[in-house]
């Protein structure tokens, strides 16, 4: 082939190319769980601080709910961004899991509590937060999920306390009796030792008679 002619032939194929646009995925020769995938809308950022986005589908407000949950009134404590949650689950409703702690410690952030609030109002205190330790405790991560298979949506906290040596884990497991949530602190020792939200998952959907009310 002629030189010029080859060159020439390069250039159209390029100018082509250049000019293709895509074929848009809701487009309806599109497979189904292509058009699926590009509409599903975006997990709300804190899906994957709460133990995954998969446990927490349907359980979790948006990032907007979550911010306004931000502004809760805690009295003297201050709110811990990091694990305080809109939530979205009965009886809990339209609602606001939040963490706060005393402002002289940061970090970590020492003197933790955990409760539900509803427009501001406290409505559920958790009982037996890290299973009766009175001081140096604070929340390391939280899950919201239905651990004893019975459609109520459970809560894991794993809480660490500090100590000389080094901090250890106060892990507790709230099991919602669809009027608020009730825990086994025996029970709770027996995952104390577990350090992620899936290890305790796994362990109570393993042990359910040592939790399940």
């Amino acid at each position: 082939m002629d030189r010029k002619l080859l060159i020439l032939c390069l250039i159209l194929a390029a100018a082509f190319a250049g000019c293709t646009t895509e074929t848009p995925v809701d487009d309806r020769t599109a497979p189904k769980a292509v058009r699926a995938a590009a509409t599903k809308p975006e997990a709300p950022d804190n899906a994957f601080a709460a133990g995954g986005e998969a446990a927490n589908a349907g359980i979790i407000g948006t990032k907007t709910a979550r911010e306004l949950c931000f502004l809760t009134d805690t009295g003297d404590d201050v709110v811990l961004k990091t694990q305080t949650f809109a939530i979205d689950f009965a009886p809990f409703e339209d609602s606001c899991f939040v963490t706060a702690h005393n402002p002289e410690f940061d970090d970590p952030p020492m003197e933790s509590s955990i409760a539900i609030y509803q427009k501001d109002k406290k409505v559920f205190d958790f009982p037996g937060q890290f299973n009766g330790a009175e001081f140096g405790c604070w929340v390391d991560a939280v899950s919201f999920q239905d651990v004893t298979g019975d459609g109520l949506v459970d809560v894991i906290v794993i809480g660490k306390c500090s100590a000389r040596a080094a901090a250890y884990n106060e892990n507790v497991v709230y099991i919602n009796n669809g009027k608020g949530f009730e825990t086994n602190e025996e029970a709770n020792l027996k995952a104390s030792e577990l350090k992620t939200i899936k290890e305790v998952a796994d362990f109570v959907r393993k042990n359910k008679q040592l939790f399940a009310r």
